[in-house]
């Protein structure tokens, strides 16, 4: 029954991980629109480069957590 429980948990983390990714692609998004206009809005810029920043971070680290747990087994 653990085992059951431990693989949602993994199962809900990889789902997460499939969000923050559509989040970061969707930052991605946005700084491409808003450098393809004339005058920018540094402001936006600057906070969607803070979250692209943070969410790739964030990525990262839990694919490497998701990777040690598959490679300890």
């Amino acid at each position: 029954m653990a085992t059951y429980s431990l693989a949602n948990e993994r199962l809900r983390a990889l789902e997460e991980i499939e969000r923050e990714i559509g989040a970061i692609l969707q930052n991605a998004g946005t700084v491409i629109l808003e450098l393809s206009k004339e005058k920018t809005n540094e402001r936006l810029l600057d906070r969607q480069a803070a979250a692209f920043t943070a969410s790739v971070q964030h990525v990262e680290a839990e694919l490497s957590a998701q990777i040690r747990y598959l490679t300890q087994k």
